[in-house]
C-alpha cells in the first residue's frame, strides 16, 4: 500500500473516529435534556395531584373522577397502595401498563427504552393527616415526539457522517499529495543520481516556517553538497595518485629499458640508470606509505587511544630528530598538565611531519612551544615556527590539499609526496583538535596544532 494512500485513510479514519464520539455525545445530550424537561413537567403535574383534597382519602381513589381532568395526552396516572396494587390507573395512550407497579416509600424518576417508544416517570409516597403512608403516585409519559426527533436527528447524523467520511479521503488524498510531494521529488532526484552519476539538490524555496520537510529538504542539500565535493576530492586524489606513480614507474621503465638496449658495456650508464631506478623506487615506497597512512587514518579513527604525556612525547621526538638531523631544534614547554587521552604515535607522526618540513625549509634553528590556551585550560597549543623561506598568503588555503605543493620549495626534487599536511590534519582532527598555519614570506612559518587534554573538553570537528 502505498505511503499517499495510508496517509489518506489514516486522516479519514481519525475524522470519523471523531465523528462518532461527537455523534454519541450529541445523541446522548439531546436525550438527556428532553428527558430532564419531561421528568421536571411530571413532577410538577405530581405535585397538583398531591394538592388535591382527595388524595389523602384512599376510599375515594377508586374513583377516577376527579383524577382526569389532570390526566394529559400521552401519559398514565396510578395510585399504588402499601401492598402494591393498583388501586387506580388512569392511561390515555393504552401501552404504558407495562410499568412495574410496586410499592416503594422512596421518591424516584426512571427512564425506560421499550420497542415502541421512550418512557419516563416518577413514583412518590402519599403522605396521610398524621404523616402515615397511604400508598404511592405513579406518573408516566410515552415520548413520541422525541422519537421522531431522535429518528430525524439519527438519519442527519449518519448523513453528515457520510459527507464528512467522503469530504475527508479526498481532502487526506490532496494533503498527503502536497506533504508528501517533497519526499516524492527527493526520491526522483536520488534515482536521477543512480542512473547519471551527476549530483542534483532540491530546490529550497525561503521560508519563516522551518518545519520537518524543510529540514529533510535542507539536509540532503547539505549532504549532495558534502558528497559531491567528496567525490570530487576522491577523483583529484585519485588523479594526482596516479600522476605521482606515473613519473617514477616512467623514470624506472625508461632506465630499465635503456640498460636493456645499451648498459650491457657501458658501466658509466648502469651506474646512472641503478642509482636514479633506486632513487625512484624509493620515492616510489614513500608514495605508497604516506598512501597507506591516509587510508588507515581514516579506518582506524580511534584505534590505540591511551593516556600519555604529551610533553614526554614531544621532547623524545625533538631530540630524535634532532640527532638525525644535526640541527638545532628548541623545546619550550609550559604546561602545567601533560597528561592527553589519544593515539602517542599519531601525535608524534604529527609532530614528526611538522619538524620535517621545518628542517627541510629552514637553516635556522626550529622553536617548539607547548602551552595552555589561555581561554580554556583543557586545550593544548602546540606550535612548530621555523626561520625559514615562508609561505606567499594566497598559497596557505591550499596547503592542507593531497599531493600539494608550493612550487617554489614544495617541488619533487625536494623528496616530499604532497601528502604530509594532510595527513597531519587528518591526525588533529581525530583527536577534535585544529591546525592552522601563518606565515611571512623571507621570515618563516608557524603552524599551531590545538588539541584538547580530554575529548570532553572541545566540541567536534567536522572531520
Amino acid at each position: 500500500m502505498r505511503l499517499r494512500t495510508k496517509i489518506s485513510l489514516l486522516i479519514a479514519s481519525s475524522i470519523l473516529m471523531v465523528l462518532f464520539l461527537f455523534n454519541i455525545l450529541t445523541y446522548y445530550m439531546v436525550v438527556k435534556i428532553t428527558t430532564k424537561s419531561e421528568i421536571t413537567l411530571l413532577w410538577n403535574a405530581a405535585q397538583t395531584i398531591v394538592s388535591q383534597p382527595n388524595i389523602v382519602r384512599p376510599e375515594l381513589w377508586g374513583r377516577d373522577s376527579w383524577l382526569r381532568p389532570l390526566l394529559l395526552p400521552q401519559e398514565i396516572i396510578r395510585l399504588i397502595d402499601t401492598k402494591s396494587n393498583i388501586i387506580v390507573q388512569l392511561d390515555s395512550t393504552g401501552q404504558l401498563d407495562s410499568l412495574p407497579a410496586v410499592f416503594d416509600t422512596r421518591t424516584f424518576s426512571k427512564t425506560l427504552w421499550t420497542r415502541e417508544a421512550l418512557i419516563v416517570y416518577i413514583q412518590m409516597p402519599v403522605m396521610g393527616a398524621e404523616d402515615e403512608t397511604l400508598g404511592v403516585l405513579q406518573i408516566g409519559r410515552k415520548l413520541d415526539t422525541l422519537n421522531e426527533y431522535l429518528t430525524i436527528l439519527t438519519t442527519v447524523l449518519m448523513f453528515t457522517t457520510a459527507c464528512a467520511a467522503f469530504l475527508s479521503v479526498i481532502g487526506g488524498m490532496y494533503f498527503a499529495k502536497v506533504i508528501l510531494r517533497p519526499i516524492h521529488e527527493l526520491v526522483q532526484i536520488m534515482e536521477s543520481i543512480e542512473r547519471n552519476g551527476i549530483f542534483k539538490r532540491l530546490v529550497l524555496t525561503p521560508t519563516k516556517h522551518q518545519d520537518e520537510l524543510w529540514r529533510l529538504t535542507h539536509t540532503f542539500n547539505t549532504m549532495i553538497g558534502k558528497l559531491e565535493n567528496n567525490f570530487t576530492r576522491q577523483q583529484q586524489f585519485i588523479a594526482d595518485a596516479s600522476h605521482e606513480l606515473k613519473t617514477p614507474l616512467t623514470v624506472i621503465e625508461s632506465y630499465a629499458n635503456l640498460l636493456q638496449r645499451w648498459g650491457g658495456n657501458d658501466a658509466a650508464l648502469r651506474e646512472e640508470a641503478i642509482e636514479a631506478i633506486q632513487s625512484e623506487a624509493a620515492r616510489l615506497r614513500n608514495l605508497t606509505q604516506s598512501l597507506l597512512t591516509v587510508a588507515n587514518l581514516e579506518a582506524e579513527a580511534n584505534k590505540g587511544w591511551i593516556h600519555f604525556e604529551l610533553g614526554d612525547v614531544v621532547r623524545t621526538t625533538a631530540a630524535s630528530l634532532k640527532r638525525t638531523f644535526h640541527r638545532d631544534i628548541q623545546l619550550d614547554n609550559q604546561l602545567e598538565i601533560n597528561r592527553m587521552f589519544g593515539d602517542p604515535e599519531k601525535v608524534k607522526q604529527l609532530l614528526i611531519i611538522l619538524l620535517d618540513n621545518a628542517i627541510k625549509y629552514s637553516h635556522k634553528p626550529v622553536l617548539i612551544t607547548l602551552k595552555h590556551d589561555p581561554r580554556d585550560p583543557e586545550i593544548v597549543e602546540l606550535q612548530v615556527i621555523d626561520q625559514g623561506i615562508g609561505i606567499e598568503k594566497s598559497e596557505i588555503p591550499r596547503l592542507f590539499d593531497r599531493f600539494y605543493r608550493v612550487d617554489q620549495a614544495r617541488s619533487r626534487t625536494s623528496g616530499g609526496s604532497g601528502l604530509g599536511l594532510a595527513i597531519a590534519r587528518r591526525i588533529a582532527q581525530s583527536h577534535k583538535g585544529t591546525i592552522s598555519i601563518t606565515s611571512t614570506p623571507g621570515e618563516g612559518t608557524q603552524v599551531t596544532v590545538r588539541l584538547p587534554l580530554n575529548l570532553d573538553s572541545m566540541a567536534p570537528s567536522d572531520l
